[in-house]
């Protein structure tokens, strides 16, 4: 009889073993898909925070390398010009009046007309004023124009002026028989009351009659990236020299 009934009940008693070796499998399975999950966020967390970090640090570089050019120019030139540093805080919000906000003003020594320009070249020249800041109007703007000259030939004198177009400008007054060509490199000239002479202000890049047939106009792009400004350079004093160099891009 005890054998009849050890033989009835082993296929439960082998069920209920097997029942128990699967959920206990089944419930460490559970428990480590739980904490592989929970490291997994917090992977991804930690992930964020070092693409945080590293994009911090490229911004750091990138502007490490923007101010040692600044530097960079503001030594080689340091016996022509007097040169204060500053940075673009706000931008013009429309196309016609160009202008950026820069965080150096009158306290600072800041005076209305005194040009500005950075590495590249030529940005334009202060507006108005205030104790901490001050407007820059750029070479851009449709109310600003520069004497200019072909730095090549030296031998055509014009006026650079704005047109609404950050990424252009126009030369007028080009006299007929000019030499100018594309690609021409173009300065500010000894006219003009406010900038030094010899500041890159751009390439031609077009050239076109005027109707009349007595004169030639130019479209020249901006040595600048108005988009992409963020330090410049004010110019409060001016140190002229004997000889005839320009600054080079």
């Amino acid at each position: 009889m005890e054998n009849i009934f050890r033989d009835a009940f082993t296929p439960l008693q082998s069920g209920v073993s097997e029942f128990r070796h699967s959920w206990g499998g089944f419930t460490t399975v559970f428990s480590d898909k739980k904490e592989l999950s929970q490291q997994l966020q917090l992977l991804e967390k930690e992930n964020k925070q070092l693409n945080f970090e590293n994009q911090v640090l490229r911004e750091y570089k990138a502007e490490a390398r923007r101010l040692q050019k600044l530097l960079d120019f503001e030594d080689t030139n340091q016996a022509n010009f007097d040169l204060l540093p500053a940075r673009v805080i706000a931008r013009s919000p429309d196309n016609w009046y160009r202008y950026v906000i820069i965080d150096k003003g009158s306290k600072h020594g800041l005076q209305k007309g005194m040009p500005v320009i950075n590495y590249d070249g030529l940005v334009g020249r202060i507006g108005s004023v205030s104790k901490n800041s001050a407007q820059v109007s750029l070479i851009t703007d449709r109310e600003v124009a520069v004497g200019a000259l072909l730095q090549e030939t030296r031998d055509t004198n014009g006026i650079i002026e704005g047109i609404g177009n950050i990424n252009h400008l126009r030369m007028v007054n080009i006299p007929y028989y000019s030499k100018i060509k594309k690609n021409n490199r173009v300065v500010t000239s000894s006219l003009s009351e406010i900038y030094p002479k010899g500041i890159y202000i751009g390439k031609v890049i077009d050239i076109s009659r005027e109707p009349n047939g007595l004169l030639l106009s130019a479209t020249v792009q901006p040595a600048v990236d108005f988009d992409k400004l963020e330090e410049v350079l004010i110019i409060t004093a001016y140190h002229p020299i004997s000889t005839d160099d320009e600054v080079e891009e």
